[in-house]
C-alpha cells in the first residue's frame, strides 16, 4: 500500500445515488471523497434508451441526456470524484477501501455500487446472429412481427412482451415464478393482449439453432418437465444482481446479496449506509435514487455528529 488518506466520508459508486450523496455531504461541508470503477460518472443511467419523463427536475431524451446533466452538476466536486478507481478491498468495521495501493478511509462509508446484469449461460447476448438479446430498443425493428419468446416476469420483460405484441409479434412469456411480478397495470395490458402467452414456472435450459435461432427448451424444475418451442427471437429481461461482492460477510445482505438498512439507509455496522439499487428492496427508479442520495447525507450528518 503506498498511502493513507482520511475523509469524512468515502462513497463509493458514482451513479445517480451517490453522485447526489456527495453533492449534498460536499453542500454540508463535509470532507467526501467519491470512488467509480468506471472512467464516467452515471452507473445504469447511460443503459436507459428511451426518454426519461420521471424526474421532476426535466424531461430528458434518454439516458445520456440525464447522464450529461448529471455530470454537469458534478463538476462543482472537482477532484473529489476519483474515476476509474476501482475497489478491491473493503475493511467495513474501520470504514476503509483501497483503491490503487491507497487506502482510503472515512468517518462514514457510504456504499452506492448499484446492480450489474445478470447473464443465462444458454442465451449468450447477441448470439445467433443477434437473435439474442438483453437489450430489446435497439433491435426492435427486426424482432417486431416474428415469433419471440421473451424470460422475465418483472417490469421489464413484460413490457417488451406487450411493446412487441402490439408491433405483430406472437409472444410467450417465460418466467419461473408461478406469477407474474410486474406493476397491476402493466398486468391488465397483458390479460387485454392475445398475442401474449403467460408461460409460468419455466426456465431456459438450451437455445437451438445454427446460424439463426430456430427455437428454445425449456425445463419446469419442480417437476423436470421439458418443453420445446419454436421461436425466432429471443429477449432476456432478468433480474440484475447486487454489486456487493467486496461486502459479503461484512454487512447484512439480503437472500439477493442487496445491503439490509433501516430507514435511515443505515446497514447493520455503525457509520456505514446505503444508497440506490444495492439496498434491498430498492425501487429502481432514478428518482428514487436520487432521494436516498440525499437521506443518506443527513443520515451521515447524524451519525458524525453523534446524532444516532
Amino acid at each position: 500500500m503506498t498511502g493513507e488518506e482520511h475523509h469524512d466520508v468515502v462513497i463509493v459508486g458514482g451513479g445517480a445515488a451517490g453522485v447526489n450523496c456527495a453533492l449534498e455531504c460536499f453542500d454540508i461541508q463535509l470532507d467526501t471523497v467519491l470512488v467509480e470503477a468506471s472512467a464516467t460518472l452515471g452507473g445504469q443511467v447511460s443503459e436507459i434508451l428511451h426518454s426519461v419523463r420521471n424526474v421532476a427536475a426535466g424531461r430528458f431524451a434518454d439516458g445520456r441526456a440525464l447522464q450529461q446533466a448529471l455530470l454537469e452538476s458534478a463538476e462543482i466536486l472537482g477532484d473529489r470524484v476519483r474515476l476509474s478507481h476501482p475497489v478491491t478491498t473493503v475493511d467495513v468495521d474501520a470504514r476503509a477501501v483501497e483503491v490503487d495501493g491507497v487506502r482510503l478511509s472515512g468517518r462514514a462509508l457510504v456504499v452506492a455500487t448499484g446492480t450489474r446484469k445478470q447473464y443465462l449461460e444458454a442465451a449468450p447476448d447477441g448470439a445467433f446472429g443477434g437473435d439474442v438479446t438483453y437489450q430489446l430498443e435497439p433491435v426492435l425493428p427486426s424482432f417486431a412481427g416474428r415469433d419471440v419468446a421473451v424470460i422475465g416476469g418483472g417490469d421489464s420483460g413484460t413490457l417488451d412482451a406487450l411493446e412487441l405484441a402490439r408491433r405483430g409479434s406472437s409472444v410467450k412469456l417465460i418466467h419461473r415464478s408461478p406469477n407474474l411480478s410486474a406493476r397491476p397495470d402493466i398486468l391488465r395490458q397483458l390479460h387485454d393482449q392475445p398475442r401474449i402467452e403467460d408461460l409460468a414456472g419455466w426456465q431456459l435450459e438450451a437455445a437451438q439453432g445454427a446460424e439463426q435461432l430456430e427455437g428454445i427448451v425449456l425445463v419446469r424444475p419442480s417437476t423436470g418437465e421439458r418443453r420445446e418451442l419454436a421461436v425466432q427471437r429471443l429477449v432476456v429481461k432478468i433480474a440484475r444482481t447486487p454489486n456487493t461482492q467486496l461486502f459479503g460477510g461484512q454487512l447484512d445482505l439480503d437472500r439477493s446479496g442487496a445491503v439490509v438498512v433501516d430507514r435511515e439507509l443505515r446497514t447493520s455496522v455503525a457509520g456505514v449506509f446505503a444508497v440506490g439499487d444495492v439496498v434491498a428492496g430498492a425501487y429502481p427508479r432514478v428518482a428514487a435514487a436520487l432521494g436516498q442520495g440525499s437521506l443518506a447525507a443527513r443520515s451521515v450528518l447524524h451519525y458524525l455528529e453523534g446524532r444516532s
